[in-house]
C-alpha cells in the first residue's frame, strides 16, 4: 500500500511505538491519523509532531478496557485505510498467580479483547471501502517457550494466532492483517513492570539484551503497510544485535 494519501488509526499512541508509528505514517503522507490512547496530555504532543510532519491529527481518550465503548467508538470512526493494533499492557506487580482477577481481566482485554473488537469492526469497514492494511503490535516473547509476566506473554501469543488467523481476509476482503512482532524496545512500559519503575527482572533483560528504539519497529510497520505482495497473516520479528536492526520474517503457516 501506498502510505501516502491514506487515513490511520495508531492505538497506544501517546508514546512509544505508536508515537514513532504516527509521526513515520505522517512522513509518509499519510493525510489523517487518528491518534488513540488513555493520555490525553501525551496525546496532544504527538498530535504536534503528526502535525509538522503535515498531517492532521486528532485525538482520541479511549479506554480500551471498555470493550463496549471500543465497539461503540470504531463503529464511528473506523473508517480508515490503516489500522495499527499497538496498544498493550504488562502485568506489574504482584504477578500470576498473585495478581487479582480483575488486574488479569484488564490486562485481556486491552491486550486482545479491545484489538479483535477493532479488528472486527474496521475490517468489515475496510472491505466495503475496497481494503486496507491491519498491523497487530505482538512481541518476540511469543516465540519463545515462556516469559516471566505470564498474562503479558500469553496474551501476545493469542494476539499472534488471531493475527495468522486473519490470513484468509486479504482473499475475501482485500483486508492485509499482518503481525509486528518487537522485541526489546526502550519505551516507557519498561517502567510499569514493577512497582513505580523497572522491576528487577526487567532489569535483568535490560542488562543482556540490546534494546531498539521505538523509530526501529516503526519502520517494520512501515514495510508491513506498504508491501501488498506479503501474505495475508505474515508477521515480522525485529531486534537489535552488535548495534544492526535484524528482520525475521515469518508468515501465518510458520511459527
Amino acid at each position: 500500500m501506498d502510505i501516502k494519501g491514506k487515513i490511520a488509526i495508531v492505538t497506544g499512541s501517546a508514546g512509544g511505538i505508536g508515537r514513532a508509528t504516527a509521526v513515520m505514517l505522517a512522513e509518509r503522507g499519510a493525510t489523517e491519523i487518528k491518534l488513540v490512547d488513555v493520555k490525553e496530555e501525551a496525546l496532544d504532543e504527538t498530535a504536534r509532531l503528526v502535525a509538522a510532519k503535515g498531517a492532521r491529527a486528532t485525538t482520541h481518550v479511549l479506554d480500551l478496557a471498555d470493550i463496549p465503548s471500543v465497539e461503540s467508538w470504531f463503529e464511528a470512526h473506523g473508517d480508515v485505510d490503516i489500522l495499527h493494533n499497538n496498544a498493550g499492557v504488562v502485568s506489574g506487580l504482584p504477578q500470576f498467580p498473585d495478581v487479582d482477577a480483575a488486574r488479569i481481566r484488564w490486562i485481556i482485554d486491552v491486550n486482545i479483547t479491545s484489538l479483535v473488537a477493532a479488528t472486527q469492526v474496521v475490517a468489515r469497514k475496510m472491505k466495503a471501502r475496497g481494503g486496507g492494511v491491519i498491523v497487530n503490535t505482538v512481541s518476540t516473547v511469543a516465540l519463545g517457550t515462556g516469559f516471566y509476566d505470564a498474562m503479558y506473554a500469553t496474551t501476545k501469543a493469542a494476539v499472534m494466532m488471531f493475527t495468522r488467523c486473519c490470513a484468509p481476509l486479504k482473499e475475501e476482503c482485500n483486508v492485509r492483517v499482518a503481525g509486528m512482532l518487537p522485541g526489546l524496545v526502550d519505551t516507557p512500559i519498561l517502567d510499569t513492570t514493577g512497582a513505580g519503575g523497572k522491576s528487577d527482572w526487567m532489569k535483568t533483560v535490560l542488562a543482556n539484551n540490546e534494546a531498539c528504539a521505538p523509530e526501529d519497529i516503526a519502520g517494520g510497520v512501515m514495510a508491513l503497510i506498504e508491501d501488498d505482495g506479503l501474505a495475508g497473516g505474515d508477521w515480522v520479528a525485529v531486534r537489535r544485535l552488535g548495534g544492526q536492526v535484524e528482520y525475521q520474517w515469518g508468515h501465518a503457516d510458520t511459527v
